[in-house]
């Protein structure tokens, strides 16, 4: 059976409504978060479940899947343009309250369960954007750069599905040939991912991040590309 997360009012957020046009009236059932958390949904590897990150992360535990991502895989790290690395958040608290201003830097949680949102540190001024996140959680950090645009782009089965602007100018299209370039060089790749590129003010095209397909924003996607992008990632995790 096919389980779509209702949120707390009782409606389908914009995915989930997409979904249940994707699988029709009668193919689906709805369920609150808290009827999975008291394992009210007897959840077996048959079925296929959409909703919100942490909801998908307990069902993942309960079916005993191993779960894996990589935001920059090492085949993909070409296609960055800047340069990267991993810290601890609190070496760089120590840093920033003690010199105050350090060299700026874009910082986002390493964890699959993201604590805050990326965001660039300068200074103890935004230190608030960790959202109280402890110190010993792992970060990525790059150094910043400014993005012209950005597009999401869902890849099944070695297929690109669609080109969906989400941020800056959609007047100014990513480089496809890269992107094309980038799917064929992982080789590695899940069947269904999403692929975040954008366009530096340098005018190259970058990857911003690799974005995992069990859940994530519909953006412009049709109901078919959304529909055949979950199943097919959850139907290889439950599986795998």
């Amino acid at each position: 059976m096919n389980y779509l997360q209702l949120d707390d009012r009782g409606k389908f957020a914009r995915e989930e409504k997409l979904l249940a046009e994707y699988f029709g009236e009668g193919n689906y059932i709805p369920f609150y978060k808290k009827h999975l958390l008291q394992n009210k949904i007897k959840l077996t590897k048959d079925d296929f479940i959409a909703g919100e990150i942490p909801s998908l992360f307990y069902a993942m535990k309960k079916l005993g899947v191993d779960y894996k991502h990589e935001d920059y895989p090492e085949a993909l790290k070409e296609f960055l343009h800047r340069r990267m690395w991993l810290s601890k958040l609190g070496y760089l608290k120590d840093k920033v309250f003690n010199e105050y201003a350090i060299e700026p830097m874009f910082i986002k949680p390493a964890d699959k369960l993201k604590k805050f949102t990326g965001f660039v540190l300068e200074s103890v001024d935004n230190w608030f954007n960790t959202n109280g996140a402890g110190d010993g959680m792992k970060v990525i950090c790059s150094e910043p750069v400014k993005w012209i645009t950005e597009y999401r782009i869902p890849v099944i089965n070695g297929v690109i599905r669609d080109y969906s602007n989400y941020s800056g100018d959609p007047n100014v299209q990513v480089d496809k040939t890269v992107v094309e370039s980038m799917v064929n060089t992982w080789k590695a790749a899940p069947k269904a991912y999403l692929l975040d590129v954008g366009v530096l003010d340098n005018g190259i095209t970058a990857l911003i991040e690799v974005n995992d397909a069990f859940s994530c924003g519909s953006y412009t996607m049709s109901k078919e590309t959304y529909g055949d992008l979950l199943t097919t990632r959850w139907n290889e995790l439950k599986n795998s």
